[in-house]
């Protein structure tokens, strides 16, 4: 008897370190309100804790397109964020991007024609994915360094896809705030920053009820225009410079970090679920 309450004493005791650990279910929309039910998980039995553990895996490695686990998301944004680079490398190449006078232009068709041959040239290499294109090209800015030649002939015959802009929302794009560089505070002719926000979200064409600030690690106006405007799906190479450059140094890093931590969430949510279930004894994972 004394043994069996003093294990139930100490499953009590190990499992007080996990009573604030609260379950979210869905939210569910009941007449004008959503609501979310809510669970300690040290109140659920063993069916309840293996469908949560399930939910968990499925955040972060469920495969289907339309609800994309959050390492399967992290993939797509950095081939995205590649994609954008490999554009500008192209546009380098036209001197269309950081255009210099003193360095001619090479069109992509030209480009196209002499990695073909650099290719047949050498039927040795297996992989051009392994072969970066600074191994060809002198004084090549290090931003371009690492693009592999095999992904700059996919560039060069507009094979990079087109970028989905599903995971980028008007509510991720603005939550990122403002910050107006000189020439757009002069250009919005306002005496204040409240006065400027409410031009530039009139001029975005943004729901008035949408909340804008001024950030200092926000975009520009022009940035964030150019953002807002992208369609839902468009060629890569149909982008505007702003909005590639936009893309790969600020948005698309950004959305990285807030999936990141969505990542960390959903583990030490399951890792807590696995050491609530030992506690009652029993084996999950």
């Amino acid at each position: 008897m004394q043994d069996t309450v003093m294990s139930n004493a100490l499953k009590e005791a190990g499992l007080s370190r996990y009573a604030n650990v609260i379950w979210k279910g869905e939210k569910r929309k009941e007449g004008d309100k959503y609501v979310q039910d809510s669970k300690r998980i040290i109140d659920m039995d063993e069916a309840e804790l293996r469908k949560c553990y399930k939910h968990c895996d499925r955040m972060l490695w469920n495969e289907d397109p339309k609800h994309l686990g959050r390492f399967n998301v992290l993939d797509e944004v950095s081939e995205q964020i590649k994609c954008c680079n490999i554009e500008l490398l192209l546009r380098y190449f036209e001197n269309a991007y950081m255009q210099d006078d003193t360095r001619g232009d090479i069109k992509r068709y030209s480009l196209m024609i002499s990695l073909r041959e650099l290719m047949h040239k050498n039927p040795e290499i297996e992989d051009w994915n392994k072969v970066p294109i600074s191994r060809i090209t002198d004084n090549l800015p290090s931003e371009f360094q690492d693009i592999s030649i095999a992904d700059v002939l996919k560039g060069c015959t507009n094979n990079l896809g087109a970028f989905n802009k599903e995971h980028l929302t008007m509510t991720f794009i603005t939550k990122m705030g403002l910050w107006f560089t000189k020439q757009e505070e002069s250009e919005l002719k306002a005496q204040s920053n409240i006065e400027r926000l409410k031009i530039a979200k009139e001029r975005l064409r943004l729901p008035s009820k949408l909340v804008l600030r001024i950030s200092e690690k926000g975009l520009s106006f022009k940035e964030m225009r150019a953002m807002l405007m992208l369609p839902k799906k468009q060629r890569y190479s149909d982008m505007t410079t702003e909005q590639l450059v936009t893309l790969r140094n600020k948005v698309l890093l950004r959305y990285q970090m807030e999936v990141d931590n969505h990542i960390w969430n959903w583990q030490r949510l399951q890792k807590q679920i696995v050491a609530i279930a030992e506690e009652k004894g029993i084996t999950i994972d």
